[in-house]
């Protein structure tokens, strides 16, 4: 859909989420994620072709973060588009160049000390490996026309170099999955996935950096468009599922002080939170594992690394 002139919402749907891509057609064309595998083909390049723009037209295809649902069509943006640049945060590019680098180092980084993590195969979801060419680290400005551009903000948290664009003129954000609220919806309502930030402090400084701009309207890579308070009450639902998560941790130490493993603490904060989906818990390794390096580097915890699965008791 047409959010406002020549910026557009294209929709569909991913483990029974929306999924969200952007794109922003003046002289220069850019498009915001590239979904996962057949994204392109399916969903992208038709809704072009209804604006009638041609895959060939397309300037520039950012992926805000490594993640196989945001990156996975960046092989057939690239087949189809050969011309425009492929980009990410420069933070990211080892993991968005690579499905197995992403497998390997960021959704199976806790198979072996926690038992906890992923198939270790690549999805087909998550494509091809496919080079970028060009790298931000926030602070550039995308030029779409003489009148009208993108800043790119570097928001880590969720991956190191997670990216966001700010369109000031229109007092838009376009911020991926930087704000994570107290989960993750599903398109027909109710939760689908647990929270997925992962270093809680930088994560709590992109939550302050959003709050100091001026937004009126914040669109997401799978969450409902939000306008005015929706927008600070999203944030401030973030920072409190933050401190809900602390309270959980350290209450669950306090009554088991022969310790907790990764999966029980992912339970307590899960049975805390109370709806995001069982099968879902898992993905709530990234938080709880920042959380609990967090802690720990604030003396309020210490690892048990005489066994496997390792625990954590309170210091």
């Amino acid at each position: 859909m047409e959010l406002y002139k020549s910026a557009y919402q294209i929709q569909s749907l991913y483990g029974g989420r929306n999924l969200f891509q952007y794109l922003f057609v003046g002289d220069n064309i850019a498009l915001a994620d590239t979904g996962i595998a057949e994204t392109p083909e399916k969903t992208i390049f038709p809704y072009m072709d209804r604006l009638k723009i041609r895959p060939e037209q397309l300037t520039l295809a950012v992926t805000t973060h490594a993640d196989l649902d945001h990156q996975g069509g960046n092989d057939a943006i690239k087949r189809f588009a050969p011309r425009a640049w492929l980009a990410c945060g420069e933070a990211d590019r080892a993991l968005v160049e690579d499905p197995r680098a992403l497998y390997d180092r960021r959704y199976n980084f806790l198979k072996e000390e926690h038992d906890v993590g992923f198939d270790p195969e690549p999805s087909p979801d998550a494509g091809k490996p496919r080079k970028m060419d060009v790298c931000f680290t926030g602070g550039e400005r995308i030029r779409l026309r003489d009148d009208w551009e993108l800043e790119v903000l570097h928001v880590p948290g969720h991956s190191q170099g997670h990216l966001a664009f700010y369109d000031r003129q229109h007092r838009a954000a376009f911020v991926g999955d930087a704000i994570h609220g107290r989960g993750c919806p599903k398109a027909a309502g109710g939760m689908a996935i647990p929270v997925t930030y992962y270093r809680v402090d930088i994560y709590l400084s992109t939550l302050r950096y959003f709050e100091s701009l001026a937004i009126d309207v914040l669109y997401s890579g799978h969450w409902p468009v939000m306008r005015g308070e929706q927008v600070r009450d999203f944030l401030a639902e973030s920072r409190q599922t933050v401190e809900l998560f602390d309270r959980v941790i350290l209450a669950g130490l306090e009554k088991n002080p022969a310790g907790l493993t990764m999966k029980e603490l992912i339970d307590a904060v899960a049975t805390a939170v109370g709806d995001w989906p069982p099968e879902s818990w898992t993905l709530a390794m990234f938080s709880v594992k920042g959380h609990m390096d967090r802690l720990e580097a604030r003396d309020k915890v210490r690892s048990v690394r005489g066994s496997r699965p390792v625990k954590w008791v309170r210091a």
